[in-house]
This record gives C-alpha cells, structure tokens and sequence, in this order.
C-alpha cells in the first residue's frame, strides 16, 4: 500500500510533464473567471449567468484532466490510445458524474438532516457523512476507470468482489492520499474569509486555491487508478 501511495503523487507529475496543457485547462478556466470577475467586463445584470457559465466550464475542465489522465496512465503514456474515445467514455463519465453528485447530495444531505434533528453537531456530522460516503464508494472507484479507459472485463460486481478484503485499506489510501490538498484547501478558504477584502494576501492565496483544483482532481484520478491496480492485484491489465 505504501507504494501505491508513492504512486499515486508521480503518476500526477508524470502526466504533468507528458501534458502540460491539458493538466493547465482547469487553472486556464479559473484564470479566465477571475479575470472577469475583478476586470469588470461583464455587466452586472449579467454576473449570476457568467458565473454559472463558468460553473460550467470548470466542470468539464476538470473532466478533461480527469479522463486524459486515467488514459493516459492505464495506456503508459500511448497518446494514439489515449485520444481514441468511442462512445463508451462519454457514457463512462455520465456514469460515474451521475452516481458521484447523486450520492454526495444524499450522505451530506443525511448529515445536515442527523445535525438538525439533533440540534448540534454540523461540524463532524456532515464531514462524517462525507467520508462515509468515501467509504461506500470505493468499490466505484475501480468500475469509473474501466469505464472510462475501455476495460470491458471489469464490471462493477467484479470490482467488489476484488475490492471486498481491501476495502477499509482502500479507503485509507484514497483518503490519505486527498487528506493534504483538503487540509491546504480548507486552510486557504479559511484565511480568505477571515481577511479584508483589500487586503494584499488576497491575490496569492486566491492563486494558490486556483493550482489546487486541477491538483486535487488529477490527485483524485490518481488514487482511483491506485484502487484500480489493486483490484489488478498491482498490475495495469494488458489489452
């Protein structure tokens, strides 16, 4: 396990350095959104359809590194095979989108629900329901990367039947491995908050929440194909 965590961070660096500019798109996109927001380019009566524009965008931007990334990893860097999408990685990520966003919507909901039922507790109740969340995915993790990367041999009954004696270690090396990109992220929001508007560290901690989205995405690819090797027993499946 030590190992796939090593791996998990120079397979990031690794796809980096193969392809710069698709690993730049979400840090292009956000360039672009704050430039507009603090250029004063779009009228005002037009700020709320621009920002869900670029809701939008950033999306797909993180889509782009995020299916980019797994192919090119689970292909060893074969640009020819990485770029040959068929219609199976379209349904891939509307696949794994849909049950993501479906399931976070129900846990952290849960969690906000057991907090108010309750009438205390939000601060470890809904984190809690997110990692719970992590937890019962795990098993997906694995399924996500064979859908998008044309692995037809591992269905997601198959991706549980090789996670099941792995799991709890699974979600230790998923967690592990996002736990310090969150830790820096909730750090950066909390000293913009805390802050003046004009104060002059604005500018670099906006920066740097600005380099951790495309981070934590392809960190997030990363540990997904981390659970995929194991589900492989350690090896990438040969096609």
């Amino acid at each position: 396990m030590l190992s796939e965590y090593a791996a998990i961070y120079r397979r990031v660096f690794a796809f980096v350095r193969a392809m710069p500019l698709i690993a730049a798109v979400p840090l292009i996109v956000q360039l672009a959104q704050a430039l507009l927001a603090h250029g004063g380019f779009v009228p005002v009566d037009r700020i709320e359809t621009a920002l869900l524009l670029f809701r939008l965008l950033n999306t797909l931007a993180m889509l782009v590194v995020m299916v980019h990334a797994l192919r090119w990893w689970r292909f060893q860097g074969d640009r020819r095979r990485v770029r040959r999408m068929g219609l199976r990685v379209l349904v891939g990520v509307v696949v794994m989108m849909t049950i993501q966003l479906t399931d976070e919507y129900l846990f952290v909901s849960a969690g906000h629900l057991a907090a108010h039922l309750l009438g205390y507790g939000r601060a470890w109740l809904v984190p809690g329901a997110v990692l719970l969340w992590m937890l019962v995915s795990i098993p997906l993790y694995p399924w996500y990367v064979a859908l998008i990367t044309d692995d037809h041999e591992l269905t997601f009954r198959e991706a549980v039947r090789r996670i099941r004696a792995k799991w709890v270690a699974c979600f230790l090396l998923v967690l592990s491995a996002l736990a310090p990109l969150l830790i820096i992220g909730t750090t950066v929001r909390s000293l913009r908050m805390s802050l003046p508007y004009a104060s002059p560290w604005q500018r670099p901690l906006e920066v740097v929440a600005m380099f951790l989205v495309p981070m934590l995405i392809m960190v997030t690819a990363s540990a997904y194909l981390a659970v995929y090797r194991i589900a492989y027993r350690g090896n990438l499946p040969v096609d």
